[in-house]
């Protein structure tokens, strides 16, 4: 089954969308294309400090994602010190193809909601092998691609029958198609 998922590095259930897309490539369940797209181009250059609304925000958006693992899924992420603009990141991302991207994805996400680094820093993204670009055809068209859709979220998942699936149904399906897989 061929998937596309449409995903932010900023977001947390972007995160959680990532893992699951992992097992689920991982059992041979689905051949998946992940697009990343900035979430939020308005974030400054350097990133923006996370305290008040938005610290409130993600501490919310946390404990939700929590409460939606199933299993064996664990979720050993905090609250990240920095909002990154992720231009440099994605651009980077858009880039590369198959396991290479895979593995930068999985890395990106860990940097910012695990290890608490601005993946928005040049150097940070230099350490991730993120590969040096400015924003690429193949970015702009991913973007435009999800701002075409009828609502605008992130995870957002199209399946092989057109199906668009968003936000936490997106999560819903990809833990449903991840339990097919194992019984």
């Amino acid at each position: 089954m061929d998937l596309v998922v449409y995903g932010s590095f900023n977001c947390p259930y972007s995160l959680l969308a990532s893992r699951r897309v992992d097992q689920l490539v991982a059992s041979g369940t689905a051949d998946v294309e992940w697009r990343a797209v900035v979430h939020d181009p308005g974030v400054a250059t350097s990133g923006e400090l996370v305290t008040g609304a938005l610290s409130a925000l993600f501490d919310r958006e946390l404990e939700e994602i929590r409460g939606l693992l199933l299993g064996a899924e664990t979720f050993e992420i905090t609250r990240p010190t920095i909002q990154p603009n992720t231009t440099s990141a994605v651009a980077g991302f858009s880039m590369l193809r198959g396991v290479d991207a895979d593995r930068l994805r999985a890395g990106l996400f860990d940097a910012l909601w695990v290890q608490d680094l601005n993946i928005g820093d040049e150097s940070v993204l230099r350490e991730l092998r993120c590969p040096p670009s400015s924003p690429s055809d193949t970015m702009d068209r991913w973007r435009s691609e999800w701002l075409s859709f009828d609502q605008v979220h992130v995870p957002m998942m199209v399946r092989p029958d057109g199906n668009v699936s968003y936000g936490l149904d997106t999560l819903q399906q990809l833990a449903d198609l991840g339990h097919r897989a194992i019984t």
